[in-house]
Formats: C-alpha cells, sequence, structure tokens
C-alpha cells in the first residue's frame, strides 16, 4: 500500500455513518476474540481495495428451474460428470462410506455449483459480505454478514492468504462446492488429510459437502438436506436428485453397453 493510499481510505473510514461505524467495529470485536490483533483486524477494513458492490451485482438470481434441469441433465453434462466421478472415485468413494451420501449426488453439487469448478466466482469475498454489512437493513443479515466476515478472515489468516485475493460468487460462495466462509468453518471437513480444509481444493470440497449433507439430515430426509444446502428447497434438491439419477443411468447404460460388446 503506498503512503498517499492509506490517509484517503483512512479518512473514508472516518466518514463513515455511526451505524457502519458500529457494523466494522462489532467486526473487529470478534476478530480479536479471535486472536487477531487490533491493528490486524481494523487493516482489513482501512484497506485501498475495501468497497461495496452495487445492489443489482449482489441481488439473488432468479432460476427458471424446469429449464436449469433440462441443460443439466443432457447427456453432454452428465458426461462431465462421469469424468469427474472417474477422476475423483477415490475420494469420492471415502466420502460415501464415511458420511452415508451418494458419490453422483455430491457430484452433481460440483456439477450445479460451479460446473466442476469452471465457475467458482470472480467477485472480491470479503466485499460481497462488507456490501450486505453495510446495507443490511435487519440486524440478522448484517450479523449474518459480520460472522462471514470472520470467518473468511480466519481463513485467510489460517492459510497466509490476502482476504482481498479471494474471489467468489456473488453470494460470497467459494470454490467448486460454493461453501460460505461459516459454514465452511462450521461443516468443512479435511479430504486429503493434511490437516486443513481448503475450499479450493477438490478433495476437501467434497468431503465437506457430503458432510454438510450428513450433519443436516441426509439419511432422514434428502429434500430437506438438499434444501438446507441451497438455503431453499425450491428446485435445487430436484435438479441435485434429477442429475445423480441421470448421471447413474448413464454410467450404467455405458456399462451395459461394455458388456454386450465383450
Amino acid at each position: 500500500m503506498t503512503g498517499g493510499a492509506f490517509p484517503a481510505v483512512f479518512a473514508l473510514f472516518l466518514a463513515l455513518t455511526p451505524s457502519v461505524k458500529q457494523r466494522v467495529a462489532y467486526v473487529i470485536d470478534q476478530l480479536t476474540q479471535e486472536g487477531f490483533s487490533r491493528r490486524e483486524a481494523q487493516a482489513l477494513f482501512r484497506d485501498r481495495r475495501l468497497r461495496t458492490y452495487p445492489p443489482k451485482k449482489v441481488a439473488p438470481h432468479k432460476i427458471d428451474w424446469d429449464q436449469f434441469i433440462a441443460t443439466i441433465v443432457s447427456p453432454a453434462s452428465v458426461t462431465g460428470g462421469e469424468e469427474f466421478l472417474t477422476r475423483y472415485r477415490g475420494i469420492l468413494n471415502q466420502a460415501e462410506q464415511r458420511f452415508g451420501v451418494d458419490k453422483e449426488v455430491v457430484t452433481a453439487i460440483f456439477r450445479i455449483e460451479s460446473n466442476f469448478g469452471r465457475n467458482t466466482g470472480n467477485y472480491v469475498t470479503f466485499n460481497v459480505f462488507y456490501t450486505s454489512l453495510v446495507r443490511s437493513v435487519e440486524e440478522s443479515r448484517w450479523k449474518r454478514a459480520a460472522e462471514n466476515l470472520v470467518s473468511l478472515a480466519l481463513y485467510c489468516k489460517r492459510f497466509h492468504e490476502d482476504c482481498y485475493r479471494i474471489q467468489g460468487s456473488y453470494a460470497g460462495a467459494l470454490g467448486p462446492a460454493q461453501f460460505l466462509p461459516h459454514t465452511l468453518e462450521l461443516y468443512g471437513a479435511d479430504g486429503n488429510g493434511d490437516g486443513l480444509v481448503d475450499a479450493f481444493q477438490n478433495e476437501d470440497a467434497i468431503y465437506s459437502a457430503a458432510n454438510f449433507l450428513a450433519q443436516n439430515g441426509w439419511q432422514e430426509n434428502h429434500t430437506e438436506a438438499l434444501g438446507k444446502y441451497y438455503g431453499s428447497t425450491e428446485g435445487y434438491p430436484r435438479a441435485a436428485l434429477a442429475y445423480a439419477d441421470s448421471l447413474r443411468h448413464q454410467i450404467q447404460a455405458g456399462f451395459n453397453g461394455g458388456e454386450e460388446r465383450h
């Protein structure tokens, strides 16, 4: 950071409205309770890259689920899932055995959430949650943004990563399985055995997705568990289960075809 930029950003920080100052102070207090020095915590909000996104940029997207399902169960799309399942069969099988969640369903989550890691988002995640922190009217919403900012900062510290280099979706979700930082903190599982949970590492994301579903009632109700993963039971569970079924059928058809050729 240049010497000229810091005073300008600090002046902007001082110009924040009282309510926004209080919310930022709340996050800073939470971070100090988690082991950050006050200076470290304040530096996150005095960074020259701190900004809010325009409301439309981070607004919820309306999905036509029937059209979406028709797209993802197309043969080419399902073939992508078959390739992913083949490549990560070992860790997917391990996750299925440990958490009791079908490997085809975990594969479906990766297809729906990020097209197997191809579309993880290019929004600065810290700024996504900062936008929600300062613009949300309801206390529950800005506090949810605050807890995600705290979890994100802890994640960055754990990986010695610059928080402003972490990018995700317009809603702040990270990696191929699209975990919110606080959800990852609660349900993240180490898939590759290195002692860390990396949202952008496929093995960890596979374990984390399976663990989330298992901890949220997968064995009792598939639809409800998938609805909790997405935040709503509208469309998403149906899409995930439809893709998983299509994947099973395509694999079985290929297997049967291979048997016939022999």
